[in-house]
């Protein structure tokens, strides 16, 4: 059963004003040698786009295991790649998904202001990393998916507890939206929602380096579900989604 984590990232968290325990991409790769990780999503943490995605294109140039996370920003400022351009530029630098972090950045995550972009990824089914941990409240997550009901996306709640009601409804509307289990900690929480949903709703992600890359290894190993679902879950799904997203 192969691990690929849909929540890494790495380098200075400007919005925490430190330095996560995972400086540089070198660090990154070490840590997931040792857990036993084959690869996975990774974002730079500096929430400067423009520098944070120049810097993660090149960290990860040649790399058969990792896969870039590029930040938006309005297309009006030209600051990033045009819509049309995208998905040829992200093909190009291996990178596999897009995220963006309104807060810090100062933008509205609007249909008026990022749809252009978010028109582009639902059609060419490239995965949208909506992530509360990074300047996305949970309301603006589900405007964006009610605007974009077709959209490949990945929710993470960053808040632990309790989180069931508020993430259930996610699932059961938006049927192109998967979770990522980084942050959730309800007990029996997994074999539930596989045996409501299917296995193919969730995402391991690991939350590294902020969280321990083997709490949820562990919870996927030991959850009483079946090991199909066990390998779709620790891996199956996230390659699922990048084998369905089109970069031409």
């Amino acid at each position: 059963m192969d691990f690929i984590d849909c929540n890494l990232s790495y380098g200075p968290d400007t919005m925490k004003g430190e330095l996560p325990g995972c400086p540089d991409i070198g660090g990154l790769v070490s840590q997931l040698d040792r857990a036993g990780i084959a690869g996975g999503l990774v974002y730079y943490a500096m929430n400067e786009p423009i520098q944070g995605n120049s810097v993660i294109a090149n960290d990860i140039a040649g790399s058969p295991r990792l896969h870039g996370v590029w930040s938006l920003l309005p297309s009006s400022t030209g600051e990033v790649a045009p819509p049309c351009k995208l998905p040829a530029a992200m093909k190009q630098n291996n990178i596999a998904a897009l995220a963006f972090n309104p807060k810090a950045n100062r933008f509205l995550p609007k249909p008026s202001v990022i749809g252009d972009y978010l028109e582009v990824a639902q059609e060419h089914a490239i995965p949208v990393l909506l992530n509360t941990g990074r300047g996305l409240e949970l309301e603006e997550a589900d405007s964006i998916m009610r605007d974009f009901p077709k959209l490949t996306a990945i929710l993470t709640f960053n808040n632990c507890w309790p989180s069931d009601r508020l993430l259930r409804p996610f699932i059961e509307a938006y049927p192109n939206l998967s979770l990522d289990m980084a942050y959730i900690q309800t007990a029996a929480w997994l074999p539930d929602i596989v045996g409501k949903y299917t296995a193919k709703r969730v995402l391991f992600g690991s939350g590294f380096p902020e969280c321990y890359l083997g709490a949820h290894m562990m919870v996927i190993r030991h959850a009483l579900i079946s090991d199909t679902d066990k390998g779709l879950i620790a891996g199956g799904n996230f390659i699922r989604l990048m084998e369905g997203a089109r970069y031409d």
